[in-house]
């Protein structure tokens, strides 16, 4: 569709374009010689707005129509009808497809988030410092003493606090030897609550080489801890009394063992074997104990072992006609004197386990000096090697030495030393 104001304009182009050509011509005729004059052509049509648009819209039926929309011009329709032939439209090929739109995924359903407890790290516990160790041959003297105060008073007791330490003393004895050292070493006297200590710590020890389970090994050294409980019945003065005893004294003291069965079948009636075992703990194997002179398989196991370990204390304590024995003295004495009195599986264990001179024992020298035993000699067990810390003159030395007792015939232990009793 030819629009008007497309018309319009190219109306005002022809026209303008008729005029310069008019007067192009009249001045090539001004310029050129005079001649006749011709016959005038007859007076043009003047061009009028409706008789341009009529003869464009003849002159546009006869032309191919162009796309809707394209603007089209006076000049272009006149050079239409004069331009030669435009060429055949080209072959056209198959219809080119667009590329294909991609097509975007689908945006993901709304993840929903629930409304809870906000969860937050628990707090760091604190760093506690560890735990002090337990002074458990300190807490079972004074366990005892309470208890000793308590029957001498006629007051009952009860045996929750001895259960529990010994308890601790099968723990401590199944990590080191530190209570072992102490039972050797601190031999300041005949203390009857001192001995019942000791004698708890070897007992462990025995039991441990005859192979008894922790718990059996924690009622053994409880019934240890008691073994001279009656003792506490007997008076005073008589235990205090130094020198020999009478017959009739004698016959006094052999009846703790009963004093102590009574106490206990009161205090634990739920345990009746604690209160047999302290009643059997003098009773030998071969008869010759007391107080009722059991044989053989009529003592328990238990009263053997306590039995064995009381002795042994006794010979590692000093006495008013002779002193302490060292420990391997000790135990060859009882190999011989008591081989009778107990089953021999006991001595075997007892050897197995009992070191002449643990680690940690303080030793003193015969040649005056005094020092802690540092390492073992498996081939010569009584000669270890001794960290000297006393000289001869009982001065303590700056710089301790080592002496390797093995490579020193001419020295060897003289005897144990507490080592509470040194002034350093």
């Amino acid at each position: 569709m030819v629009r008007l104001t497309d018309l319009i304009r190219g109306a005002k182009e022809l026209t303008e374009g008729e005029q310069g050509a008019e007067e192009k011509k009249s001045a090539e005729q001004a310029a050129a010689p005079a001649s006749p004059p011709a016959a005038s052509p007859p007076p043009a049509q003047p061009v009028t707005l409706r008789v341009l648009k009529e003869h464009l819209e003849r002159e546009a039926s006869a032309l191919p129509s162009e796309p809707q929309g394209t603007p089209v011009t006076l000049r272009a329709l006149v050079g239409a009808q004069t331009a030669a032939p435009s060429p055949p439209p080209p072959v056209q090929g198959p219809p080119v497809q667009p590329p294909p739109v991609p097509v975007a995924a689908p945006p993901p359903p709304p993840v929903t988030v629930q409304a809870g407890p906000v969860e937050t790290a628990p707090p760091k516990a604190p760093v506690q410092a560890p735990a002090p160790t337990v002074d458990w041959y300190a807490q079972a003297e004074a366990a005892l003493t309470a208890i000793a105060k308590l029957i001498r008073q006629g007051r009952p007791f009860v045996l929750a606090d001895v259960a529990q330490i010994a308890n601790g003393f099968v723990a401590s004895l199944s990590q080191d030897d530190r209570l072992l050292v102490r039972a050797i070493s601190h031999q300041s006297g005949p203390s009857l609550v001192g001995n019942m200590v000791h004698t708890a710590i070897y007992t462990i020890k025995i039991g441990m080489g005859l192979g008894y389970r922790k718990d059996e090994l924690s009622r053994v050294a409880l019934a240890a801890l008691l073994h001279d409980v009656g003792m506490f019945r007997l008076p005073e003065q008589l235990l205090e009394e130094p020198g020999r005893w009478s017959q009739e004294q004698i016959a006094v003291l052999q009846r703790h063992p009963q004093f102590g069965e009574e106490l206990l079948k009161k205090v634990a009636p739920d345990s009746p074997w604690l209160a047999e075992v302290v009643g059997q703990e003098h009773e030998r194997l071969n008869g010759t104990g007391y107080p009722r002179r059991l044989q053989g398989p009529q003592i328990h196991e238990f009263a053997f072992v306590i039995g064995l370990a009381d002795i042994l204390d006794a010979m590692l304590r000093s006495r008013l006609n002779r002193q302490a024995m060292l420990p391997f003295e000790a135990v060859r004495l009882l190999l011989v004197r008591e081989k009778a009195s107990f089953p021999t599986k006991l001595f075997k264990s007892l050897l197995q386990q009992f070191s002449l001179f643990p680690v940690g024992t303080w030793v003193k020298l015969t040649s005056g000096e005094v020092g802690e035993v540092v390492r073992l000699n498996p081939r010569f067990p009584l000669r270890p090697t001794v960290k000297v810390m006393i000289d001869q003159g009982g001065q303590r030395l700056r710089e301790p030495r080592e002496i390797d007792i093995s490579a020193t015939p001419l020295v060897h232990v003289a005897e144990i030393v507490d080592r509470v009793q040194l002034a350093f």
